[in-house]
């Protein structure tokens, strides 16, 4: 999704997409979309079986979507681009502080660190 990738390999149940049109649609844009409600419902619209569903590669050559412009579709993958590397700052931010609160609660509950009693600091 960020770059061209020079050698690319999948399995016999996977098949790829290229852009062709780059002019008509953005790949960042694309991949937001069939990840989000609309692009999912399409996949199970044109999902084939009974117990196990499969994408065919015409049904999906044969599928159309409406894109807006190119460049509306490039701004909408910037602002979810930029959202999700903000979560990501967020989670790494929560994770760091939920690490720390560990290692000071093993020291508390261990007795390696001792905190004053507020009794003693104003003596």
């Amino acid at each position: 999704m960020a770059g061209e990738a020079s050698n690319l390999f999948l399995n016999s149940f996977c098949f790829g997409f290229r852009l062709h049109d780059k002019l008509r649609a953005d790949g960042r844009f694309l991949a937001y979309y069939l990840r989000a409600n609309p692009g999912r419902e399409l996949m199970k619209s044109l999902a084939q079986g009974s117990t196990r569903y499969n994408l065919s590669k015409g049904a999906l050559l044969d599928a159309s979507i409406r894109l807006p412009h190119k460049g509306e579709q490039t701004a909408i993958a910037e602002v979810l681009s930029d959202m999700d590397a903000e979560l990501a700052a967020l989670e790494a931010r929560r994770d760091k502080t939920r690490d720390l609160k560990q290692a000071m609660m093993q020291e508390l509950l261990t007795g390696k660190t001792r905190l004053v009693s507020p009794e003693a600091a104003h003596a």
